[in-house]
């Protein structure tokens, strides 16, 4: 019998071996309803507070890895946002001396692409409208430039980022050849007679409703004619003859502008004669040289170019000679 026992105990024993418990319970039944309800709330408790431990342990895990990932994502952000930096930088850097390089050969050595789009007359125009180089000082001594060449050049008025050209508003006998046909002549002559009506008001600064509206019914009816007389199959024609009278319909609406208005009425009666007269009209009203189109404007650039560029070097000359400085103007 003492043998069973001790087998039955040791074989208990060896059951519970597999785990450690700081204390071990065994609640059994008990002998009254009440200490039965107070035994099972205690295992319930009990219960709860290893399930509210594990809990906070659990949240303590989350939190950790959560600090983990946000810290893990702010150092990538940091070294991303870095990473992009240096490119930014590196990208102005290339850029600034990209345009420096540009600015320095438009400045020193202008190619033909820099004189036809106006960059190599702008800068000829920036370097004589400088304060190194102020017009008076060479007012006495400028060189000579024909009024007429001057009003051949295409100026672009920043202001309204508009191109004004008296040369595109008057056509004369630069039509298309799709619109020099007899059938055109009704529709050309009301353009010439609108035209020359508003530009006489524009001299002297009259502008007026009805003029504007009598210049667009002539435009409008040269559009309505092109798309009667030509045919689908000339479409090369009728094409060139639609974007000419596009242009047309903008130099028109230009006109509707008070400030440009003057702006036109003082090219059209321009009298200047030389680069000093040239430099102090477009500086008054806020003009550069645009970029020209082919035939007459196009054909002025070079001798403008020249002119500017020999007034340039005169002076560029006169300062070497009297010893001054690059910041100093001639007085």
């Amino acid at each position: 019998m003492t043998t069973r026992t001790t087998l039955a105990a040791l074989a208990l024993i060896g059951a519970l071996s597999g785990h450690a418990f700081g204390q071990f319970r065994y609640i059994g039944p008990g002998s009254t309803v009440e200490g039965d309800f107070l035994r099972g709330a205690g295992v319930y408790l009990e219960g709860a507070g290893i399930g509210y431990y594990y809990t906070a342990m659990g949240n303590s895990i989350n939190a950790d890895t959560m600090m983990r990932v946000n810290e893990y994502i702010y150092w990538s952000l940091k070294h991303d946002n870095a990473e992009k930096a240096a490119h930014r930088a590196a990208s102005k850097a290339r850029r600034l001396a990209n345009y420096n390089s540009i600015q320095d050969r438009i400045k020193n050595d202008p190619n033909q692409n820099d004189m036809l789009k106006g960059d190599a007359l702008n800068s000829l125009f920036d370097q004589l409208a400088s304060p190194r180089n102020p017009p008076s000082s060479y007012k006495k001594s400028s060189f000579q430039l024909d009024a007429d060449i001057v009003r051949k050049v295409p100026f672009f008025y920043g202001p309204h980022m508009a191109t004004i050209a008296m040369s595109r508003l008057d056509p004369a006998a630069k039509w298309p050849i799709a619109l020099r046909g007899e059938e055109f002549s009704h529709e050309r002559r009301n353009y010439r007679l609108a035209l020359d009506a508003i530009l006489d008001l524009q001299r002297d600064r009259k502008t007026t409703r009805e003029s504007l509206a009598t210049l667009n019914v002539a435009v409008q009816d040269l559009f309505s004619k092109l798309d009667q007389v030509i045919t689908p199959e000339k479409e090369t024609l009728y094409l060139e003859a639609k974007n000419y009278l596009r242009e047309l319909e903008v130099s028109k609406d230009i006109m509707k502008k008070k400030d440009i208005e003057m702006i036109i009425g003082e090219i059209d009666r321009y009298s200047g004669t030389t680069v000093h007269d040239l430099v102090v009209f477009m500086q008054k009203y806020n003009l550069r040289f645009g970029v020209p189109k082919i035939g007459e404007e196009r054909g002025a650039y070079p001798n403008l170019n020249a002119a500017l560029q020999e007034q340039l070097n005169e002076l560029n000359e006169a300062r070497n000679d009297n010893g001054l400085g690059a910041g100093m103007p001639l007085k």
